[in-house]
């Protein structure tokens, strides 16, 4: 495998982006900073299921405070599922709301509601809204049929990721992936599974020409999907 970098730069619908191994995605010309499913608190929502343990929220926000310190953002967008629940983005706790206010200062954030948190608490700084649209592209959680002709369009939601067979050993990793009018953004947060990018929920909203960009052990590298690299299981 050629040798990664902690970010790429390309271009889509002719919009200059940065694609950072820490799976958020930056627009230079904007200042705008995205990222998606970070499903802060989920520690705490499956406890009682599963014995998860319950830093996933701190790790999330210093996650998130290290991708806007590195790019100097002046705007961030979540693309949903922000939130694990509901429930508890309404109980979040006081130490993680004051973290996120402070983030907040001299910077707009934009909410775009998920599927896991369809109402977010009004405490929460910035817009909370179904989608949003800066730098000519189009942002939401999960492509609805009304938008399935826009062009531009950038989504969360199927936490894509990949598994790569290399000569020696197979590695796994989150994943973007694109087509030539749509990207699909890989979950941002600390304990969230994932999609393979060869699963037919993913395929069937993408066109043919595919291209991947891998993230593992911080650095990202881009391939063409229709590469042998990349394994279904």
């Amino acid at each position: 495998m050629k040798e990664g970098k902690p970010a790429i730069e390309t271009h889509f619908c002719g919009v200059r982006v940065q694609l950072g191994a820490d799976a958020s995605l930056y627009l230079p010309e904007c200042k705008t900073l995205l990222v998606s499913d970070l499903h802060l608190e989920k520690g705490k929502a499956q406890s009682k299921a599963a014995p998860l343990p319950r830093f996933d929220t701190s790790e999330g926000i210093a996650k998130l405070s290290a991708a806007i310190t590195r790019t100097n953002a002046k705007e961030v967008i979540f693309l949903g599922d922000s939130f694990h629940t509901n429930l508890h983005a309404f109980q979040l706790p006081e130490i993680y709301r004051q973290q996120l206010i402070n983030l907040a200062k001299d910077r707009a954030f934009i909410w775009i509601t998920g599927n896991h948190d369809p109402d977010l608490p009004e405490f929460l700084p910035g817009q909370i809204v179904p989608n949003y649209s800066a730098a000519g592209l189009y942002f939401t959680h999960q492509i609805r049929p009304e938008e399935a002709s826009i062009s531009g369009l950038i989504c969360g939601h199927y936490h894509p990721k990949a598994r790569v067979s290399l000569q020696i050993r197979q590695i796994s990793g989150r994943c973007f992936i694109q087509d030539e009018t749509r990207m699909i953004m890989p979950a941002f947060g600390i304990f969230t599974g994932g999609l393979n990018i060869l699963d037919p929920a993913i395929q069937k909203l993408l066109s043919k020409r595919q291209i991947a960009h891998f993230c593992h052990a911080g650095k990202i590298y881009k391939f063409p999907v229709d590469r042998k690299v990349f394994l279904k299981n």
